[in-house]
């Protein structure tokens, strides 16, 4: 096939993207509530996606090399968003950026500590997948206005929500930076999620500016048909069970990186997966 497309391009990822292009252009048409909610939603989805992903591959391949994986065609477990040797989400989500904050320090492996302190306990709970961190961003866009209910604080939740919004699109940059020119692939779920995660910046920014701080403002699913609206959402909450029952059963991802404390660069190429 052209491109060395494979069969899942044209089975999933065409379907969804058109599928996902046309919820783009409607929340971006809309109000500025229904825009949030359609975005959260996508968002949403796009995580839960990666994690799902995440947790089949480390149940499938143990300890997954990413950059050297010891099966190059996934035959025990091909993900639906590897579609080409140029295009293997695989290799992108496993990789050391996908947990930016045990890249930066902030989280610690504490796997192998057998008593690891009260301080180096809590950095061990937060070494998770940036796709987790998502979930809780994404999910406080959808369910936005419950945020406001405390009084006197919901008059700086929409600034303090706007700048979290903007350090989330400089951390978007940093991570295509190493997707494109580090590890020179591409991933339709994390590009998907960078294009939502830019998308709530100015969103945000009308927001704050229509002065809206009290739960009454809003109407809290905007005005998301139900038909859109209900199944979309029951959606993302079986994936998201479906997610929670997977990672039940198998380790977290990201083993490789353990031993070897790859979590210290990136090489300046990688092999495809």
């Amino acid at each position: 096939m052209a491109l060395g497309l494979d069969d899942h391009f044209k089975r999933y990822v065409l379907p969804i993207v058109l599928v996902e292009l046309v919820l783009f252009a409607y929340a971006e048409l809309s109000d500025v509530r229904t825009c949030q909610v359609v975005i959260g939603l996508l968002g949403l989805w796009w995580c839960l996606a990666a994690l799902w992903v995440e947790v089949k591959i480390e149940h499938a391949y143990p300890h997954f090399q990413y950059d050297n994986p010891t099966d190059p065609e996934m035959k025990a477990y091909k993900p639906f968003c590897d579609f080409a040797p140029w295009a293997t989400c695989s290799k992108v989500l496993m990789s050391p950026p996908g947990r930016f904050l045990l890249y930066f320090g902030v989280a610690k492996d504490t796997t192998n500590e057998a008593s690891p302190s009260t301080i180096d306990r809590v950095r061990g709970w937060i070494n998770v997948p940036n796709p987790t961190l998502g979930v809780f961003f994404f999910g406080a866009h959808l369910f936005y206005p419950v945020l406001l209910i405390v009084p006197f604080v919901n008059v700086i939740i929409p600034w303090a929500f706007l700048a979290a919004c903007c350090f989330v699109g400089c951390m978007t940059i940093w991570l295509a930076y190493n997707l494109f020119f580090k590890l020179k692939d591409f991933c339709i779920v994390c590009v998907s999620m960078y294009v939502a995660n830019f998308a709530v910046i100015p969103m945000m920014y009308n927001i704050c500016s229509m002065n809206m701080i009290n739960l009454d403002d809003w109407k809290f699913f905007g005005s998301v048909p139900p038909l859109l609206l209900y199944p979309f959402l029951a959606l993302d909450i079986v994936m998201c069970m479906a997610v929670l029952v997977l990672y039940l059963f198998c380790h977290p991802g990201h083993k490789e990186a353990q031993e070897e404390g790859s979590y210290s660069k990136i090489p300046d190429t990688a092999e495809g997966a």
